[in-house]
């Protein structure tokens, strides 16, 4: 049976809502022609490099991604640029691709949601609300315990190769909030509902300082570790909703891998 991307994008549109998602994003279509037949689809973080090579060597006709390939406005492209050579790339392998980036972050099921099962929440509740309906990030609760032995936990279960913390580490927790991306936004929020733990990523200087005056510990799992989870969240989505002749497959490659040296 023909699936076409149009009707891709259509059924994508009605679950996550793509008029909702902030003034700055631009997720939705990003580049293809509507009327291709989808046959097999790449979810991936970003449209890298590497990411575009992996599809045409694996004959993907379809990219999903969470962070748009088109986010910053273009006023000029360098033929000699990587970001040109992608393009070209994307374009004569006639490879389509659509975004899902704050509309997948703020989604019931998306990235926030699926951080709060890899944090091992028991139960969950709006940290701060964008509408009625949906919100950036959860709080919730773990039982009682040592922040260090918690951290331990989750390392292990999600195979996390580093994880960084700020904070006193002979504290116990139990009132976590989780939020997938850049969470410095929300500290003070989780300082006013008393949160022991704010599970995010890309806390700058000034922003632990002020967690910790204020007896909030940080964990920062980097960016792409605290919202890969949501692609597993879109794959079940998508898994349940489109054709099944069409084949879906999750891209693993953290271009931002950090090393301790």
């Amino acid at each position: 049976m023909s699936f076409r991307l149009k009707k891709l994008l259509e059924i994508l549109n009605k679950e996550y809502k793509f008029d909702m998602q902030e003034k700055w994003d631009n997720s939705g279509f990003q580049i293809g022609n509507l009327q291709d037949e989808v046959f097999k689809i790449l979810l991936t973080m970003d449209v890298s490099f590497e990411s575009v090579l992996y599809a045409v060597k694996n004959n993907f006709n379809c990219i999903i991604s969470h962070h748009p390939l088109f986010f910053e406005k273009i006023t000029s492209l360098d033929f000699n640029s990587k970001f040109y050579k992608k393009i070209k790339l994307i374009m004569d392998n006639n490879i389509n691709v659509i975004s899902i980036h704050t509309p997948l972050d703020f989604h019931e099921n998306g990235v926030n949601k699926a951080l709060a099962k890899a944090c091992m929440l028991k139960s969950y509740e709006h940290f701060i609300d964008y509408t009625n309906d949906f919100s950036y990030g959860l709080v919730g609760n773990v039982d009682n315990q040592n922040v260090i032995d918690y951290i331990k936990k989750i390392k292990f279960k999600n195979n996390f190769e580093n994880i960084i913390f700020y904070g006193n580490r002979d504290i116990n927790i139990s009132k976590i909030a989780v939020l997938g991306g850049s969470g410095a936004f929300s500290i003070k929020k989780a300082i006013d509902l008393d949160v022991d733990l704010l599970i995010s990523s890309d806390f700058k200087y000034h922003d632990i300082q002020y967690a910790i005056e204020n007896s909030l510990s940080l964990v920062d799992l980097g960016h792409y570790e605290s919202e890969f989870f949501g692609l597993y969240e879109l794959e079940i989505f998508l898994k349940n909703n489109i054709s099944s002749s069409v084949d879906i497959y999750i891209y693993k490659n953290n271009v931002f891998k950090k090393y301790v040296l």
